[in-house]
């Protein structure tokens, strides 16, 4: 070594680890009712012990799990309740299917609900199974197809409601994320279409990071991914953390991510079985590892 020259070692940086998730159990939510199923969305609370479920036919379920071992092992049994409209009216006692469609749902920190109808466009706020008001329509909502509308609903960290539609709007690049800034509704950046899948529900982590489920249909059935983006950053591409194989799980349709007593981030998705004898409602159960 020649003198005055000093050796400089540079340590290889460690790897950021991705996120990925570790299964934990699913459960078969099943009812005798021929009413029940069609569920949704799903958001979970009280550290996992407790849940609100919406379903296609403007039903709602506010309901809780029983565990073991950290695992859901039973529901215990409540009234199926049913969503109303602006008049107090609940859509089932109307017998319009246009108006029933709800899809999306996120639970606002002063504890009542957004949900958003895919058919005829909009999106309602709830105390409870009543609608209380109308969020201001979305003029790019309500050019998409019927039965392809706002399918996943969310609150950011300022608490701001998002909304994700199930359908490309026409001329758009992509799919919008949509924010509702006061009283407008402004597009945070819009994500391409891959691989034939579409948003069905989203929900945002303390971290202010998106995570999106989507859903494709394949001939042999459903498949679904999972993508994280960052709010806070121009991120239309995000990262995929899970996609299984085709048809390991029924049609998942609801994502709530949540943390558990631990502070340990879970997320729960529920399948939609279309009220059809041949699927099933899963309620499948991922702790989120970084």
């Amino acid at each position: 070594m020649r003198a005055g020259f000093v050796a400089i070692v540079l340590a290889a940086a460690p790897a950021i680890a991705e996120p990925k998730l570790e299964h934990l159990g699913t459960f078969v939510w099943d009812r005798p009712e021929s009413y029940f199923g069609g569920w949704s969305a799903i958001e979970v609370a009280d550290g996992g012990n407790s849940f609100v479920a919406i379903g296609d036919n403007a039903q709602l379920y506010d309901g809780t799990f029983e565990r073991e071992q950290g695992l859901i092992v039973a529901v215990p049994r409540r009234p199926v309740g049913a969503l109303t409209d602006m008049d107090g009216i609940a859509y089932f006692k109307k017998g319009e299917t246009e108006l029933a469609d709800s899809e999306g749902l996120a639970l606002l920190p002063d504890g009542q609900r957004a949900i958003s109808f895919e058919r005829d466009h909009r999106i309602l706020i709830y105390r409870g199974d009543a609608a209380i008001s109308r969020v201001p329509d979305n003029a790019d909502a309500v050019t998409l197809p019927s039965n392809r509308g706002v399918e996943a609903l969310a609150v950011d960290v300022s608490a701001r409601l998002i909304a994700i539609p199930e359908a490309i709007p026409p001329g758009a690049p992509g799919f919008p994320v949509w924010r509702l800034d006061g009283d407008t509704w402004t597009t945070v950046f819009h994500i391409p279409r891959t691989l034939g899948f579409n948003p069905v529900g989203a929900d945002i982590d303390t971290n202010n990071r998106l995570f999106l489920l989507e859903r494709a249909f394949r001939f042999v059935g459903f498949q679904n991914r999972i993508r994280i983006f960052d709010m806070n950053a121009d991120d239309p591409k995000g990262i995929v953390i899970w996609q299984p194989a085709m048809a390991e799980y029924d049609n998942l349709e609801g994502l709530s991510v949540w943390l558990d007593r631990a502070g340990v981030t879970h997320l729960t998705m529920i399948s939609d079985d279309n009220n059809n004898r041949f699927q099933e409602t899963q309620i499948v159960e991922f702790r989120l590892t970084e």
